[in-house]
């Protein structure tokens, strides 16, 4: 599964609103994939649903937690090999409507820079201050664009990252909560638990057994 992870080119089509061959790319992922059990398919779908998340949230600064958590919960809901599937391509469909209503995509330098950062060095201690130097404006200023341009406040978002990124090292390694804990850039495994139930409703356990 690992070789599937990276969904840029699936990404980009979806970006350039090409319907067609973004299909094409993700029926191509299922026939590549080790396996068409239903959970190994689960895998895939979550991944490619964070990442596409991920990348429009660094890239255009685009508000998709709405989509993204409803996404989350239909892939959780569904079973059946044949229903995952059809899923998949929905879930491309939804978010190539979304980026290409309206025209929302944003080109807020000093945000897209900040994400960049953010997502570069999620395994380490970040904080608004620190970002705010590295692209070299104030603290109170990022604060401001931070909720105006992506919806969340600044440690919201990092919170998010970081469990977004654990649920991946999850879904796709047999890595110790320890190990994963500290690739995510948690100080302490209990604060990584607790802060993962808080955004997924389930400890980090619970969540690798439900689709093992």
């Amino acid at each position: 599964m690992n070789i599937l992870l990276n969904h840029t080119e699936l990404a980009t089509n979806i970006r350039n609103n090409n319907l067609e061959n973004s299909k094409f790319l993700y029926i191509k992922k299922i026939r590549t994939s080790l396996s068409h059990n239903p959970n190994e398919i689960k895998k895939l779908l979550y991944s490619i649903n964070t990442f596409i998340f991920t990348y429009f949230c660094i890239n255009n600064l685009i508000t998709l937690e709405d989509l993204y958590s409803k996404n989350q919960e239909l892939i959780d809901k569904c079973l059946l090999q044949d229903d995952l599937i059809h899923l998949g391509e929905l879930i491309i469909i939804n978010y190539i409507e979304v980026i290409h209503q309206d025209n929302v995509i944003s080109d807020n330098e000093i945000i897209k820079n900040a994400l960049t950062y953010i997502h570069s060095n999620i395994e380490k201690k970040i904080s608004l201050e620190k970002v705010a130097t590295h692209i070299h404006i104030s603290s109170s200023y990022l604060c401001y664009l931070f909720k105006e341009n992506t919806g969340f406040k600044f440690c919201e978002y990092i919170n998010i990252s970081r469990i977004n990124a654990a649920k991946d090292f999850l879904d796709n390694s047999s890595s110790l909560l320890e190990i994963v804990s500290f690739k995510c850039g948690f100080n302490s495994q209990s604060h990584f638990s607790t802060t993962f139930k808080k955004y997924v409703g389930t400890s980090p356990n619970d969540y690798r057994k439900r689709i093992r």
